[in-house]
């Protein structure tokens, strides 16, 4: 937005007479009994100025560089030169810290770094015009000494050190923590008084020393408790005493030769500029580091404890729980702190079923979303089926595992409700297509066979149109069959896990890889139909895998039987599903693992290190068997 011209017209008023009696005053000291000027403050003023009104206010510099000179008796075209050089240095330094995005403020480290360079940079332009015109005006032949050049720069560099980081921060708030911490505020300003005092009024070779290791406490102290403004003024009022002490040989700093108290000073003055700044900006990038990481860690809560879905966190040694969100406590039943007091054993479901996964199980979830399916156990003892997900974190420096466990029970009933129908469907229609259309075909086939048998014992002409027709409801009974098989694999069997088991080896075999049926019988085989049905689609969903996929030179397929439980294998010798030819049998496994849950059981995949897989699927049978009549 552009500034009203009354606006700016007040801020050059302000500015040229700021800056004109700033260096009248440097350049009326040797009247006033100092051994030297010390011309230090326009610079500040100007370079403050262009950087936090714009370039736009280098008329008002120039106007009062010049009228300081003029007050010198220098002829005018020295103090063009001289008014140009300021404003053309304080316009430099605002555009290089505009630049290199500046911020006055100094909030980063690299901003201490950029506020020098610039204003080493930028000043650089007010000595070089100052002396060429002063060798123009003067005597075109008068050498241009860097000696003198290397003064003037100091004068203006160090007048910028002092005053523009000041002038630059300063705003309503910049003593806002002063005045609310007002009594250490007392105290340290007394500290202040103490050691400006101290520059004016002690002895040089005694009073140094502790004079600076007070002044840079100062500073710090400034820093750290009250922000940069005041570290900053700070650092002006102990510089402003020691050039004081110096220019009038009263002091601490008063005395000794001119160029080398200069160098001294200005060295300190940059030390206690420097200290400052870079204090503020490390003590301003940590306060911004820890706000990210207390903003991070809100958001990290409250992702945590808003997740919908139940989320806890536990020591991967003791297995004690260390976060918990609403989600698990609404599912679980327990109390927040009652769960802080429990370890993960406390979900432990009857049975023996783990509550997380075994760490190989861990360690394939970390690389890919695999879920260990498993049951847990309410605070009221009500059973759930989950699928737990674990990741590992870093928890405050420590590691931790992260857990999901997401309650899949109606899911899971609703999944089994729908195989059962699904299933029952499947031997609705085969028993339609079986006990109808098959029956109807055999009929037909037989009417065919003994028109065509007729026709060719009085050889007539269709006798052999009806013996192919014949043979087509042959095959169409054929083909009826098969599909009743597909629709209900128990069927041909008679509702015989071992007998279909053993018709899926000797059909796999043909492909020219033999598949093996081994049985282990401790006990009757008592599962109702839809879970041998539902083992039985394993298998062959197995054993297709293990030819199509695994390149394997053979298959077993063994089925244990012991009281209270089903143990169905599938092993084979291949390259294993993590080969690239195995991304088809993705759907297949999931079904696979359906299926297993489908019937209470779990389903486990293993793969062997030098190739192979075991699928092996647990299911649970009744102990007893129930004789019928």
């Amino acid at each position: 937005m552009k500034t009203p011209l009354k606006v700016t017209v007040t801020r050059w008023l302000l500015v040229f007479a700021v800056t004109t009696a700033s260096g009248l005053l440097g350049f009326m000291l040797p009247s006033l009994g100092a051994r030297l000027t010390l011309p230090l403050l326009p610079s500040g003023i100007a370079a403050a100025a262009t950087t936090r009104w714009g370039r736009g206010m280098w008329p008002a510099v120039f106007a009062a560089a010049t009228c300081i000179n003029l007050s010198l008796g220098r002829p005018w075209l020295t103090d063009v030169f001289v008014g140009a050089g300021l404003a053309g240095g304080a316009c430099v330094t605002s555009w290089l810290l505009e630049h290199y995005h500046f911020d006055p403020n100094f909030t980063r480290s690299r901003d201490v770094l950029v506020f020098l360079l610039a204003a080493a940079l930028g000043m650089t332009l007010a000595p070089s015009l100052g002396m060429l015109g002063y060798a123009i005006a003067i005597s075109p032949s008068m050498p241009l000494l860097p000696i003198n050049w290397l003064r003037w720069w100091s004068n203006v560099t160090a007048g910028v050190l002092l005053l523009t980081p000041l002038l630059v921060a300063i705003n309503r708030q910049s003593f806002a923590r002063l005045l609310a911490q007002w009594l250490s505020g007392l105290v340290w300003l007394a500290a202040l008084l103490g050691c400006v005092a101290a520059i004016l009024v002690l002895p040089g070779p005694l009073g140094r020393a502790p004079i600076l290791v007070l002044s840079l406490v100062l500073i710090v102290v400034g820093a750290i408790r009250f922000g940069l403004v005041p570290a900053v003024a700070t650092a002006l009022a102990v510089s402003a005493a020691t050039a004081f002490s110096f220019a009038f040989s009263k002091g601490a700093f008063g005395g000794g030769e001119e160029l080398a108290g200069l160098v001294a000073i200005w060295s300190f003055i940059g030390a206690l500029v420097g200290l400052s700044l870079a204090v503020t900006a490390l003590l301003a990038e940590r306060d911004a580091a820890a706000s990210a990481k207390l903003r991070a860690e809100r958001r990290y809560a409250q992702i945590f404890d808003g997740s919908p879905q139940p989320l806890w966190v536990h020591d991967p040694v003791t297995l004690h729980f260390l976060l918990v969100n609403e989600a698990a406590i609404r599912q679980y039943g327990w109390e927040r702190a009652e769960f802080l007091e429990r370890g993960t054993d406390s979900l432990a479901a009857p049975g023996g079923e783990p509550v997380l996964p075994p760490a190989e199980a861990r360690a394939a979830a970390e690389s890919g979303p695999a879920p260990f399916e498993t049951r847990h156990c309410t605070r009221t003892g009500q059973i759930l089926d989950v699928e737990v997900w674990t990741r590992s974190i870093d928890l405050d420096g420590h590691p931790a595992d992260l857990v999901f466990a997401i309650d899949v029970t109606e899911r899971r009933a609703l999944g089994r409700a729908l195989l059962e129908a699904i299933s029952g469907e499947q031997r609705r229609i085969g028993q339609e297509i079986h006990d109808g259309l098959g029956q109807e075909l055999t009929g037909l086939a037989l009417s065919l066979r003994a028109l065509a048998n007729q026709a060719a014992r009085e050889r007539a002409a269709m006798a052999q149109d009806l013996a192919q027709l014949a043979d087509m409801v042959s095959g169409c009974i054929e083909s009826t069959r098969r599909i009743v098989r597909g629709l209900s694999p128990l069927s041909d069997a008679d509702g015989n896990l071992l007998g279909a088991l053993e018709s899926l080896a000797q059909t796999s075999s043909l492909s020219g890889t033999p598949v093996r049926l081994r049985t282990r019988l401790d006990a009757s085989l008592v599962l109702p139909l839809e879970a041998r049905s539902h083992l039985l689609r394993i298998a062959q969903e197995a054993v297709q895998n293990a030819l199509k996929h695994s390149g394997a030179s053979r298959v077993d397929v063994d089925l244990w039987v012991r009281p209270g439980a089903v143990t169905l294998t599938v092993d084979d010798d291949g390259r294993g599903l993590g080969s690239p030819d195995a991304d088809t049998a993705g759907l297949g496994m999931r079904t696979m693992q359906f299926r297993a849950v489908a019937i209470g059981g779990r389903l486990r995949i293993t793969r062997r290190r030098g190739g192979g897989t075991v699928i092996v699927c647990d299911a649970p049978q009744a102990t007893f068997v129930v004789e019928i009549a």
